[in-house]
């Protein structure tokens, strides 16, 4: 287990179970509360009960994902099982960052699928005009780069947190922990709020290259200093 990929397949194969977990329980939430919407006779017992009825599980349970994977996530930065694994931590932190990604992909996929099965089922089969792709391009661009940001960024604050954290008394940890919290919120406020301004555009507005250069120069410089910190400071539990 000594490149990038191998590590990366263990920790998917590792987490797919949650995965699996999240959209068994989607899907059995759509065909209770489908069932109890026509009981209680605010519907007609059709496909499009379930379509209507299977989105919002669908959101919600990929939130859900997105949370457990990025605890799975920095769980991983402290494991001393996979810290002490033959493996720099450079290609550590690729294959844990890219295992995660790779698992939230899987998901969505699945959930994109039974979306169109029912749609078609329920509306029959309609191409979307160019307008509609390109809205649904703008929100998958975006959305995949607001995720692989937060999980970048979630990982900063976990690395230095437990690196600062290590330096002080017992009696000023709880201090450090809510200074850090604060000056988290106050940070992802302002980012959000500049990415919500984002998904407000239209995509003929969006200056793909400058978005994707912005990207990548501010996932390079944490990603940097998330490496160096797993290296020089972070030690394992």
């Amino acid at each position: 287990m000594t490149n990038t990929w191998t590590m990366t397949k263990v920790l998917i194969r590792q987490r797919i179970q949650t995965v699996v977990n999240t959209l068994i329980v989607t899907i059995v939430a759509t065909i209770i509360t489908a069932i109890l919407m026509y009981f209680g006779g605010s519907a007609h017992f059709s496909i499009d009960l379930f379509y209507y009825a299977f989105q919002p599980y669908s959101f919600i349970g990929g939130i859900y994902l997105f949370i457990r994977l990025a605890i799975r996530q920095e769980h991983t930065w402290v494991d001393n099982y996979y810290r002490s694994v033959p493996i720099t931590n450079l290609k550590l932190y690729m294959a844990n960052l890219f295992g995660t990604i790779c698992n939230f992909v899987i998901y969505c996929l699945a959930q994109s699928l039974i979306f169109t099965i029912l749609q078609v089922a329920s509306h029959g089969i309609h191409w979307p005009e160019m307008s509609v792709w390109m809205d649904a391009a703008e929100g998958i661009i975006i959305l995949g780069l607001t995720c692989l940001f937060i999980w970048t960024f979630v990982s900063l604050v976990h690395l230095l947190s437990v690196t600062i954290m290590a330096f002080l008394p017992e009696t000023q940890i709880r201090l450090a922990q809510w200074a850090i919290y604060l000056v988290v919120i106050i940070t992802a406020s302002y980012l959000f709020n500049q990415l919500w301004q984002l998904f407000l555009m239209p995509f003929s507005n969006y200056n793909i290259a400058a978005i994707f250069g912005v990207f990548a120069v501010i996932f390079t410089l944490i990603s940097s200093l998330n490496v160096y910190l797993l290296e020089k400071w972070v030690e394992t539990k």
